[in-house]
């Protein structure tokens, strides 16, 4: 479903992406892990045509989308939720969901899917009328991923989904990614620092470490890898 081949992307003059490869297959969850400035929301923002990078290809669905602008990847049924979660907080629950549609031009579908999206999350049914800003963390994390959800993708990025929620909410969230996966089929690029979680529902994974990857492999075998346990499972 997903190929980079050899991906340099910079930041101005920094080389944020050096060279990187890797694939992701249909019906898969995939992690994506490593420490703070390895690149991993670089390659989320250059996958979804945030940023263009300067060599290498991304092919999606066989079609090279390097440079594609994000809402035509979108339109092909390719959604990116991004670190921090980014809702519009003086908007409603129920406004959050129908932007997140704008690409869905039959009214039905979208009250479908908004409907759908409160069956998955119930809590965000009992705050419709609310404004997104008024919202927890964790509640915001869900609207994010409603809100991805509407134009019912066939490839969901999420970056760093439980980052700053408890305990009690990440395994909500994780919960309904494995769901998602699940139920819907829907392939998943997860970009994780809670790589035990990560590690725990993925079935393959990628390790990054300044704009390369280090190690690939089933994510069973990634999360037994001793380096691996000790920089990022804390591990001693």
């Amino acid at each position: 479903m997903l190929e980079l081949r050899d991906i340099h992307t910079y930041y101005g003059q920094i080389h944020a992406l050096k060279g990187l490869s890797m694939n992701v297959n249909q019906g898969e969850i995939v992690a994506l892990i490593g420490g703070n400035g390895a690149g991993k929301t670089t390659t989320l923002r250059t996958i979804s045509g945030m940023m263009k990078p300067k060599q290498g290809s991304v092919s999606y669905l066989g079609q090279n989308v390097s440079g594609v602008p994000s809402h035509t990847i979108m339109g092909r049924g390719m959604s990116h939720v991004p670190e921090g979660r980014r809702i519009f907080p003086q908007l409603t629950v129920r406004e959050n969901l129908e932007v997140g549609a704008y690409t869905v031009s039959n009214k039905k579908t979208v009250e479908e899917r908004i409907q759908e999206g409160f069956a998955l999350f119930p809590r965000l049914k009992e705050r419709e009328t609310q404004l997104g800003g008024t919202m927890s963390g964790g509640e915001q994390q869900m609207l994010a991923i409603a809100r991805a959800l509407m134009v019912a993708p066939k490839l969901l990025l999420l970056d760093e989904p439980s980052m700053g929620l408890s305990p009690l909410f990440v395994e909500a969230i994780f919960d309904i990614i494995e769901r998602l996966n699940k139920e819907r089929g829907t392939t998943i690029l997860l970009v994780e620092q809670n790589a035990s979680m990560a590690l725990g529902i993925a079935q393959r994974a990628y390790v990054l470490q300044t704009g390369e990857i280090k190690l690939s492999g089933q994510a069973a075998d990634i999360a037994a890898d001793e380096t691996v346990r000790k920089a990022y499972l804390g591990d001693e």
